[in-house]
């Protein structure tokens, strides 16, 4: 006996509510879907011995529901199937771009770094090439310099060779000059030293001379005065007023001045000293023939 079977009262199979709905329901092929409203509304043709129509309205109904039901659910699993559809779409899409950029990111990156490679290469042969151009440069201008301080030390050197022999000569020459300022000086000292001593010589002979003359004219006087003394004392006369003795206190001073004129005659003058030397006279003499 068949699942879907349901035994009548006389013993013989019925056919379940399903297989009268399939058979009552024409197929899918030949009709749209059944809906939830065609089930509640369907009618059925009266035959004898057929079923409870309550009980079968009563099933329909239920059947409905849960067709309804399972529409329903059918509808919310189709809108999760596209909406899940749509998602894994996106992110398909979402996956070959992701892979399309990955990709690119890798060629990208490979190209980076082959042009990161070359351009290091670059620049590390041109930080070489010009490494070893200042360094080249660096010996050449060290080169340079080093002939130009040999150059210059010999100037300096010949420089100062010319400079010490101008100086040597003009020390020589200065040395000269200071000795022949200093003999001039002594010949002028020595000149004017014999000048000042004739004159000085000449005016003492003078003076001797007048000294001499005026001893002579004293003694004279002296004799004069003493003649009229002795005469006037001979011929007994008075003294005149104010007129000493002759052999008074008067008479004694004229007689001991006559005695030291005689007995002393002057003291000729020295000589006079030369005049002291300038010991900074040729240095000088010397620096103003220079300047």
């Amino acid at each position: 006996m068949s699942q879907n079977s349901i035994s009548g009262p006389f013993g013989s199979e019925q056919p379940t509510p399903q297989d009268a709905f399939s058979l009552s329901v024409p197929s899918s092929s030949a009709r749209p879907p059944l809906s939830p409203l065609d089930i509640g509304h369907q009618q059925f043709r009266g035959r004898a011995l057929g079923y409870d129509r309550g009980g079968v309205r009563a099933f329909l109904g239920q059947v409905a529901d849960q067709l309804e039901a399972l529409l329903h659910e059918r509808q919310a699993l189709r809108e999760r199937v596209g909406t899940l559809e749509r998602e894994l779409e996106d992110r398909r899409q979402s996956e070959d771009e992701i892979r399309r950029a990955v990709v690119a990111a890798e060629r990208i990156g490979h190209d980076l770094r082959e042009n990161s490679a070359r351009q290091c290469e670059l620049m590390l042969a041109q930080a070489q090439t010009q490494c070893d151009d200042l360094l080249r440069a660096a010996e050449a201008r060290a080169g340079e310099q080093e002939a130009a301080h040999r150059v210059r030390t010999q100037e300096l050197e010949a420089e100062f060779r010319t400079r010490f022999a101008e100086l040597e000569r003009e020390h020589h020459q200065l040395t000269l000059e200071r000795d022949r300022a200093h003999a001039e000086r002594s010949v002028y000292l020595e000149r004017a030293y014999s000048e000042r001593h004739a004159d000085l010589s000449g005016r003492l002979s003078a003076v001797r001379t007048e000294y001499a003359q005026f001893v002579s004219q004293y003694r004279a006087l002296m004799a004069s005065f003493m003649e009229l003394s002795a005469r006037h004392l001979a011929t007994g006369d008075e003294l005149l007023p104010g007129e000493p003795p002759a052999n008074g206190p008067a008479a004694g001073i004229v007689h001991e001045t006559a005695t030291t004129l005689d007995a002393d005659p002057p003291t000729p003058l020295p000589a006079p000293d030369p005049a002291p030397e300038d010991p900074h006279a040729p240095e000088r003499v010397a620096v103003q023939q220079f300047l």
